[in-house]
């Protein structure tokens, strides 16, 4: 219940509702003084502290459903449609309540029988203040609408800035472990052996290697990119690592035609292709393969990312690479999204599966 109910929300709609009811009672009291028929009669009693009462008793209720009723439905991201009838089936029920209300009340205080009331009489007298009660209602959800919208909005913009500090961080990372002597050197001592074997593919592995440095760098501070672009960079990656690994490494991709221009966190993809040829290779496990699995189920985006090297520890699941995947997923989706990072079943490799929603480019 808590994560429904905040304070300040719930102060700003009782301010409103005292407002509403000083404007209401003014009008009375207005009408009244002025000798108005319906209200000269009554005493101020009657005038003042009666719809006082019913609104101080029936109200909050009423606030704490169109709270709990309002965040679910944002929750939910109900459509536009079934929010309006779900609302209006509500205000009729509001004004229904406050109608009854002032029989129980007659009857209390003023002996009215119950039983005298006609079906009709209580229809019209509901009618009769349908519009101020519809407009109350009104007021109460557009404040709460606003409300979480605006703490909406405010969330996007504190997670614009965390992810742009962790792209950064990622971008840096990246270009830290490509730059590093040790993958230099490698590189450079597999593009020096195949200048004399295979010049054409020396030139190449050339280029992949200044291609990837300058794509990991033209992303900048980019969010969101399609998965065959996020493939694109990646292939490069992997290109110069085969030349790396030679003929002890394969690596095998699919890509769904339907999610080629799909959107996915850019560089999310190279943190755990890099983990597995890491942690993959080990005595006994000379000879790895990678597939790379992206397709489309249902309304999610599922990215699975398979080898047959060594099994992770406890700690390798927590390395810097993984951590850095699951904190970013956190920011973008909350708890709308899976992660999963484990061992296959009889040491026969590793599993990385992440969903996420399909967000079209």
């Amino acid at each position: 219940m808590k994560k429904y109910i905040e304070k300040r929300l719930f102060a700003i709609l009782l301010c409103y509702m005292v407002t509403y009811n000083i404007v209401y009672l003014g009008r009375r009291t207005i009408l009244k003084l002025i000798g108005r028929p319906e209200y000269f009669e009554l005493s101020w009693w009657t005038t003042s502290f009666e719809p006082l009462l019913s609104s101080f008793l029936i109200v909050p209720p009423v606030i704490l459903l169109i709270v709990i009723s309002t965040k679910t439905m944002i929750d939910k991201d109900m459509k536009w449609s079934y929010v309006f009838i779900i609302h209006f089936a509500l205000s009729f029920v509001y004004s229904l309540a406050i109608t009854l209300f002032g029989y129980v009340y007659q009857s209390i205080f003023h002996n009215t029988s119950l039983l005298a009331i006609t079906l009709e009489d209580f229809f019209v007298l509901t009618m009769f203040g349908s519009n101020l009660n519809y407009l109350g209602y009104v007021g109460f959800v557009t404040i709460t609408y606003g409300y979480y919208y605006i703490q909406k909005i405010s969330s996007t913009e504190i997670q614009k800035v965390q992810l742009a500090k962790q792209l950064q961080d990622v971008r840096l990372q990246v270009l830290k472990s490509q730059l590093n002597p040790h993958f230099l050197f490698n590189t450079l001592n597999a593009i020096a052996s195949l200048i004399q074997e295979d010049p054409l593919k020396a030139q190449h592995t050339i280029g992949n290697l200044g291609d990837l440095l300058r794509d990991v760098l033209l992303i900048n501070d980019e969010r969101m990119i399609t998965v065959s672009k996020e493939f694109a960079i990646l292939k490069k990656y992997i290109d110069i690592m085969q030349i790396r690994f030679s003929d002890h490494l394969t690596f095998e991709g699919y890509i769904q035609e339907e999610v080629k221009k799909a959107l996915i966190p850019s560089m999310l993809l190279q943190p755990i292709i890099e983990n597995s040829f890491k942690h993959g290779y080990a005595y006994g496990y000379t000879d790895l393969k990678v597939d790379l699995t992206i397709c489309k189920k249902e309304k999610w985006l599922v990215v699975e990312v398979k080898n047959n090297g060594t099994p992770i520890t406890e700690a390798q699941k927590d390395g810097l690479g993984i951590k850095n995947v699951k904190e970013r997923l956190w920011t973008l989706y909350g708890d709308k999204h899976e992660f999963l990072f484990k061992n296959l079943e009889n040491h026969s490799g590793v599993l990385t599966h992440i969903k996420i929603p399909l967000d079209r480019e």
